[in-house]
């Protein structure tokens, strides 16, 4: 069994769907590569994902975060901070300067095949069960989230190797026990028991 349609979009919350797209040999079709977002940012970026991959990216000075604290203990002033329509911030963490991350977020946004998208979203970045719960309530067939607890969510998947754990600390290594990305990708159910 192969991949049906090879133009999906990965809307995650971090690193991860770059994984995914390098794991197909296929080029990245999301502006959500090589980056990640605090929950609470993810969730008002995907609950309007069209409005936000439409609208200006503008920079802000690490201190000038409203996450200037967390970005601190995770050793992360250093990557360009992104602004979205005025409001939602995107760190920027594998990119060099501004001027990368600006210019590989346009031209990514002009890849995304609004017919055929996927969110992640994982329990870390400051998660909640509010945050989860937004999530598995978004009107998209393919999504997934991972999670440190068993909360019920229709989405979920549960790492067992961190369950009872505040947050999930890996998730790109470990994932292929629990999902099926062919299956995924094809929408169809993509757990594994």
């Amino acid at each position: 069994m192969w991949v049906k349609d090879k133009e999906f979009t990965i809307f995650s919350n971090n690193c991860w769907g770059g994984h995914v797209y390098r794991y197909f040999h296929l080029p990245y079709l999301s502006p959500t590569v090589g980056l990640y977002f605090y929950a609470p940012e993810y969730v008002r970026f995907v609950s309007n994902a069209r409005h936000y991959c439409q609208t200006s990216l503008e920079f802000i000075e690490p201190e000038k975060s409203k996450y200037y604290d967390m970005l601190k203990e995770q050793h992360n002033t250093y990557a360009p901070i992104g602004v979205l329509g005025g409001n939602v911030e995107v760190v920027f963490l594998h990119y060099k300067s501004q001027e990368e991350a600006y210019t590989k977020w346009m031209r990514r946004c002009e890849r995304i095949n609004w017919d055929n998208v996927i969110l992640k979203f994982s329990e870390q970045n400051g998660a909640t069960l509010e945050h989860l719960k937004a999530v598995d309530a978004l009107p998209y067939d393919k999504k997934l989230i991972f999670t440190a607890h068993d909360y019920g969510l229709k989405s979920q998947v549960l790492f067992k190797e961190y369950e009872g754990c505040p947050q999930i600390p890996d998730e790109t290594t470990h994932f292929r026990h629990y999902v099926n990305l062919i299956r995924l990708v094809n929408g169809e159910p993509y757990i594994r028991r």
